[in-house]
């Protein structure tokens, strides 16, 4: 009899889609798609994988040395939105808050994408200007041999205030705690910074924290034209990101970092607000394949495998999130 109720109730969840993916097993039935955790390194180079799931500026360098591979979807366009989904945001420690250094700051953000895809900005000079604030031993990922005005439009770099993407971000995290099986929570309405304007002083350093790749891109105007006296940037590796806001004593006074991560631990407001999104998405699909996936034909992903890079994080999570949306069933491998 336990074993009739189990069949039944797997099909059930399995027909109804309600998770997103088949509580009844790895095998399947074929009409899943099967997603499995890579390394950047691998992208490209799996035989047994169908797609790749991958971020900019790795995308656009992958296809660019590997024979065959292509652009075959955007995640932007299948999340939908004018500007797809937000991905990484920026947070302020609160005793930061209506300051004249987080005003100018927040100014110059404002500007980073025009002076970014500007033909007066050279990519030589983007470029130094994340690898003079790397983290000491940190390889960079952006480099002068895989920047390009397109990488950088691709990298959906484009800050709006917390005011502006307050409900996206909300509509954002509502269905991403849809497919993750832990809660990252909902945002409260004290966690977003209301732009109030300020001129009050602040005399200590201010400690800026970016993680490697898109979000270094997004603040490289500041820390090439350094016009904000008594800031200290740092591009670090995007595994250690987290713990710079964490704890009674965080070490950022400034930090870009994913949102998910944002509104998990920092949400309370105790220590930090939330000043704004910094980037979109920035999400791509990579194939030998030339037909391009759109919301009407996304089906083909059905019995294929999907290596994701960081399919534990936003990536996979988004990834996860549009299958869902589209009435894709899919199964970790």
């Amino acid at each position: 009899m336990k074993k009739l109720i189990l069949t039944i109730a797997c099909i059930l969840i399995s027909l109804s889609g309600l998770m997103g993916f088949s509580a009844c097993g790895n095998g399947g039935t074929g009409e899943e798609v099967y997603l499995v955790p890579i390394e950047g390194n691998g992208v490209g180079l799996m035989k047994d994988i169908d797609y790749y799931v991958v971020p900019e500026p790795v995308a656009s360098t992958k296809v660019k040395i590997i024979e065959n591979l292509n652009f075959s979807g955007d995640l932007q366009k299948l999340y939908g939105g004018e500007k797809g989904y937000p991905q990484a945001v920026v947070v302020a420690k609160n005793n930061l808050l209506g300051t004249e250094t987080l005003k100018k700051f927040v100014n110059e953000l404002y500007g980073s994408r025009e002076w970014l895809l500007s033909e007066n900005t050279q990519t030589e000079t983007i470029v130094n200007s994340i690898s003079s604030n790397l983290t000491d031993g940190l390889e960079p990922t952006i480099k002068k041999s895989n920047l390009s005005k397109d990488v950088i439009k691709n990298c959906g770099i484009e800050f709006v205030s917390a005011t502006d993407s307050k409900n996206e971000i909300l509509t954002f995290m509502e269905k991403f705690n849809s497919v993750s099986q832990t809660s990252f929570g909902i945002p409260q309405d004290l966690f977003f910074n209301n732009g109030d304007d300020g001129d009050a002083q602040y005399s200590k350093q201010v400690s800026v924290y970016a993680p490697d790749g898109a979000p270094a891109l997004g603040i490289a105007k500041l820390m090439s034209e350094n016009k904000i006296e008594n800031v200290k940037y740092e591009i670090v590796n995007a595994n250690v990101i987290q713990t710079l806001v964490a704890g009674a004593s965080p070490e950022a006074d400034i930090c870009v970092l994913p949102v998910n991560v944002a509104v998990k631990i920092l949400s309370d407001a105790k220590n930090y607000k939330l000043i704004g999104t910094l980037t979109h998405g920035n999400l791509f699909i990579l194939s030998e394949n030339k037909t391009y996936l759109t919301a009407e034909n996304l089906s083909l992903l059905k019995g294929k495998r999907v290596g994701v890079v960081n399919l534990p994080s936003v990536p996979g999570l988004t990834f996860k999130l549009i299958l869902k949306n589209n009435g894709l069933n899919y199964i970790e491998n």
